[in-house]
């Protein structure tokens, strides 16, 4: 049996995506082959879940992981002193779990940017590493470029990301594109018929009112400054219109929540746009939503939030950028808006509310593709092929 150490390295105080995909990874995975280990640099609501998938979870904080805010040239006269100071120095401390823990082959949940360290000590104690690209920025640093090879592959989230690789002329032994997964029985088993009164009637808003939705931790390229915008522009046909802004505040962008908040409040909007903040009954809050919102403005890697919607039916308004059109085939199971545009979102988030029946036919579509691309046993199953191919 092959012992496997993911690490999940976010740290920003909110729990995303990610998480979540690791989750029913390890949820998933056939243990007569694989024994699952799970680090995380912070403590989340989650680890409950996590410790009924497995009993190997550690939490240790290694302290600020390195990144690639920083251009070529400030890489390259800044590199011998970071180096020594991000790299080789908390590489000692993962290093001792490394030996501890005596992994066969180490899975950075968090792709390969800002894990340097991770890099470094999986190869110093000669254990096989992979990196799971939930969304890098483009351009790569000097730092990424010099330990991308060193990595055993790379599974990309979508083809959009696999062809940033490409485009990038990093030099990686194997690229895998593999979706993230969803189980739509699982949380179909966590919603009720009762989720759309029980909604309304904690936020209060009206049992006719049209009830949209965005789903993500506060941040700004998450783009909810566009659906306040948007909002402005729905209520002019339908003045009773909600929307409910689903997520943490992530560490850093307790500014933005203000200007949320400021623009909310310029623009009369206070009973129409509510702040829910982390909920643990995310499933249950978008059945009850009338169209489900996605407004990045940056590309997104994947969207799993769009999944979650397909999975319940939802008629979903979505940016056409990063993997998000490989989720959302335009006009069947969803609407595509271009990035950063409010009135794009507004005028699609419209025709969905003034035509129900096709909204309604636009969100069995949704379901039946979810079934048909992104099984979460599929999933599990292509990422233990490439632990395989890996292996072999």
């Amino acid at each position: 049996m092959k012992r496997i150490l993911y690490i999940e390295a976010n740290r920003d105080g909110t729990v995303g995506g990610s998480y979540y995909s690791l989750l029913y990874l390890i949820q998933g995975l056939d243990r007569t082959k694989y024994e699952p280990h799970v680090l995380f640099c912070q403590e989340h609501p989650l680890i409950p879940e996590f410790r009924k998938a497995t009993p190997h979870l550690y939490i240790n904080d290694f302290g600020p992981s390195t990144s690639d805010r920083e251009g070529l040239l400030g890489e390259a006269l800044k590199f011998p002193y970071r180096f020594v100071r991000d790299v080789l120095l908390k590489q000692r401390a993962l290093g001792e779990l490394i030996r501890t823990i005596r992994p066969d082959l180490v899975h950075l949940n968090n792709g390969y940017s800002f894990v340097h360290e991770m890099i470094v000590s999986c190869r110093l104690h000669n254990v096989k590493v992979i990196a799971h690209d939930r969304g890098t920025r483009y351009p790569c640093s000097f730092r990424t470029r010099l330990l991308v090879p060193l990595l055993d592959a790379i599974v990309s989230v979508s083809d959009s990301y696999k062809e940033n690789i490409v485009r990038q002329h990093l030099k990686v032994k194997r690229v895998s594109r593999i979706y993230n997964g969803f189980n739509s029985e699982t949380i179909r088993e966590r919603v009720s018929p009762l989720d759309r009164d029980r909604v309304r009637q904690e936020f209060g808003v009206g049992g006719n009112a049209p009830l949209l939705g965005i789903v993500g931790n506060i941040d700004r390229w998450k783009g909810q400054m566009v659906v306040v915008k948007a909002v402005q522009k729905i209520r002019r046909s339908y003045p009773d219109v909600a929307c409910l802004i689903v997520g943490a505040v992530c560490r850093g962008a307790e500014g933005y929540r203000e200007e949320l908040e400021a623009s909310i409040r310029e623009n009369g909007l206070e009973e129409s746009v509510i702040f829910t903040g982390f909920r643990d009954d995310v499933p249950g809050i978008v059945n009850a939503l009338d169209v489900l919102l996605h407004a990045s403005i940056e590309p997104e890697p994947f969207g799993r939030v769009l999944l979650e919607g397909m999975a319940l039916s939802k008629p979903i308004v979505a940016t056409a950028a990063g993997g998000v059109p490989e989720i959302i085939v335009q006009g069947e199971t969803g609407l595509l808006v271009p990035m950063n545009d409010p009135d794009a979102l507004a005028n699609a988030t419209l025709y969905f509310l003034s035509h129900p029946d096709a909204a309604r036919k636009m969100g069995e579509r949704g379901w039946r593709r979810l079934i048909e691309e992104f099984s979460g046993a599929r999933v599990v199953r292509e990422v233990e092929r490439v632990y395989e191919e890996v292996f072999a």
